[in-house]
């Protein structure tokens, strides 16, 4: 998928629920564009370390009560039609995930753009250039018509080009599987403009509904414009029942070479039968119609346009995964919770995630703030960081100035002079992390600042460790380990 919005349309913001931080497997960094139907982010394979596009339809679709019962099905049908398919011109799927909750198709993530919006900058791209991209889009097509896959949506906001100039088709929400009728007969699916007239009528389609859209296509890129314009219901007259003017005639400079009049005409052709069969030959005439060979990539002007096109990276910033919250912090008399809220945020910078934990460890002997900032100043804090966080307590509670006063004038030692050898303290720190976490060493640190043998550090130990702790399994494990 693209690095930016493919033919979404915006919600408004009332109606977005909360993105979520991950599907599946996938860890999701930013929204790439979004529309009624689904969202489609970018994401990472933690696993491979693979960045990729991740398709979610909405969760109201998913309801009992739903009123677009059929979405649900075309999502999986867009991962099966594409998932089936392996080509360098098709946006590859890599996974189809489905719980009680979500639905989501993980797939190739296209740093480029959609031909949608290069056109918007180019209107008329160069021959050699329009011509390689459609003989690539009838490459991939008859890849998918030779599985059984009829696309049934090709137009400019579902082909993706890549930096490098290569044409990759993305979308295949409305495709038909030709092994089993997934979809409503009585259903109109599609894009006014480049659907066959058969879309419109009762006569079953086939694959040839995707070589009328090739040949829409063709005269846009050759023109610079549609063939079939107008409302809706204009379109679908049009479609039925007029024949547009060949490219050739229409006066541009440069001129359309006439050559190429006959290969759009019989892709535009009213009747199935009188257009060309497949995709590969529709391309062969394209190609005898070039009678030069056409690169397998778009020119090198173009692709400085491209360059110039791609979008800036998406605002939409989804949150990071945090730490595990850690318990609440407990109400104090004469502290309320803004203050313990100020004091954590103060923390944070000096203990990290941790903070919280010790604030709420310092409540159990503190019962006020002086007493409270003091307490976490002494036992928590290095010598070299207690005077700046003790200056920004004051500052931010002027009416607790006894703060200050109530740290010792003596202080406590700190882990780099205690007599602990390194590796003592080293291991006492990595065992201890794996019975209580993070707050392991913050605990290994007033522990060892406090014990002048190793006998006093590991009573020091058991008695900070807390009760959730096997204590005498810990014990045994230290002097196992000297």
């Amino acid at each position: 998928m693209s690095a930016r919005p493919i033919d979404f349309a915006p919600e408004s913001p009332q109606a977005q629920a909360p993105a979520p931080r991950q599907l599946g497997k996938y860890v999701l960094s930013h929204v790439l564009g979004e529309g009624a139907m689904g969202i489609v982010y970018k994401a990472v394979d933690p696993l491979i370390h693979r960045p990729v596009a991740v398709k979610a339809i909405r969760a109201p679709l998913l309801a009992p009560g739903a009123h677009d019962l059929a979405a649900a099905m075309r999502f999986r049908i867009e991962a099966q039609a594409a998932g089936r398919l392996c080509h360098p011109n098709i946006v590859s799927v890599y996974e189809y995930g489905e719980t009680a909750h979500e639905r989501y198709i993980a797939m190739e993530f296209v740093d480029g753009v959609s031909l949608l919006e290069l056109s918007r900058h180019t209107p008329r791209l160069p021959l050699d250039d329009a011509l390689s991209l459609m003989l690539q889009l009838l490459d991939a097509l008859d890849c998918a018509h030779a599985q059984g896959v009829w696309h049934r949506d090709i137009k400019p906001a579902n082909l993706l080009i890549t930096p490098d100039g290569r044409l990759k088709v993305s979308d295949f929400g409305i495709a038909r599987i030709d092994s089993a009728d997934r979809t409503h007969h009585t259903t109109v699916l599609g894009s006014p403009g480049y659907m066959a007239p058969e879309r419109y009528t009762d006569e079953a389609p086939d694959q040839r509904v995707d070589l009328f859209s090739c040949g829409v296509l063709m005269y846009e890129l050759l023109t610079g414009a549609p063939p079939f314009r107008g409302s809706s219901s204009a379109v679908m007259y049009q479609v039925l029942h007029q024949h547009p003017p060949l490219p050739s005639t229409l006066g541009l400079q440069p001129a359309v070479p006439a050559r190429f009049d006959a290969v759009v005409q019989r892709a535009l052709a009213k009747r199935p039968a009188d257009r060309y069969a497949s995709a590969a030959l529709m391309r062969e005439a394209l190609l005898a119609a070039a009678d030069r060979p056409i690169r397998p990539t778009l020119s090198v002007d173009t692709l400085l346009t491209l360059r110039r096109t791609r979008p800036q990276p998406a605002t939409q910033v989804l949150p990071r995964p945090t730490v595990p919250s850690a318990p609440s912090l407990p109400s104090l008399p004469g502290i309320d919770r803004a203050a313990l809220d100020t004091l954590e945020a103060l923390l944070l910078p000096l203990l990290g995630p941790v903070a919280r934990l010790v604030l709420r460890d310092a409540a159990r002997s503190c019962h006020d703030l002086p007493a409270l900032i003091a307490h976490v100043a002494r036992q928590a804090l290095d010598e070299d960081e207690r005077p700046g966080f003790l200056a920004r307590a004051a500052q931010r509670f002027p009416a607790a100035p006894a703060a200050p006063r109530s740290v010792p004038s003596r202080p406590l030692p700190v882990l780099g002079s205690t007599p602990m050898a390194p590796e003592v303290v080293a291991q006492a720190r990595t065992l201890l992390a794996e019975e209580i976490g993070p707050l392991a060493g913050l605990i290994v640190k007033r522990a060892a600042a406090v014990a002048g043998t190793r006998e006093q550090f590991y009573a020091a130990l058991m008695d900070l460790a807390g009760d959730e702790v096997d204590r005498k399994t810990l014990l045994a494990r230290l002097w196992k380990g000297c």
